[in-house]
């Protein structure tokens, strides 16, 4: 069995053999988890700064009244330091100015499930997974990948006892 495929997404032990005795595999194994780990922080890193930009855009874009009277009444108490969007989304801050968000927000995503259950009725129309659906793809995939690195781990654990056995002979 071999690993899934995570387009966009390296592996550094992917398909690559193990050599020389089991501590020697044991070395490589940490050595490349590692790389997997440092790969994974560089990703985070970006995504953080992704997420920085986007959140940039949407205070601009609620302080110049795009977003509606809500979003920016909400932009103005944050550049204040009055509140955040935590606070405002979590019910902490109760502000008519947040209540008011919070409504309109939770209006919104109805009306936006609504219309996304009609879509996906519609055998007409390609609409994306839910989350959920996702989560369970994810799931899926990561099962796959910790069962080919047991497999493998399996493997080495078999190629070194033989090598010990043949040794020992």
């Amino acid at each position: 069995m071999s690993a899934p495929d995570f387009p966009g997404r390296s592996m550094p032990f992917d398909d690559v053999p193990l050599r020389g005795d089991f501590r020697d595999m044991t070395e490589q194994m940490i050595l490349r988890l590692r790389e997997a780990f440092e790969e994974e922080a560089l990703l985070e890193e970006g995504e953080d700064a992704r997420m920085a930009e986007v959140d940039a855009a949407r205070a601009e874009r609620a302080r110049a009244g795009e977003l509606g009277p809500e979003w920016r009444a909400v932009q103005a108490r944050i550049d204040l330091g009055q509140t955040s969007l935590e606070a405002v989304f979590s019910g902490e801050d109760e502000s008519p100015a947040a209540q008011q968000l919070r409504e309109l927000s939770s209006r919104r995503l109805r009306e936006f499930r609504e219309q996304w259950e009609e879509d996906r009725q519609d055998p007409d129309k390609d609409v994306p997974p839910t989350p959920a659906e996702l989560f369970d793809e994810t799931l899926r995939e990561s099962q796959a990948r910790f069962t080919a690195a047991a497999e493998r781990i399996r493997d080495a654990l078999l190629t070194a006892q033989r090598r010990q056995e043949e040794e020992e002979r």
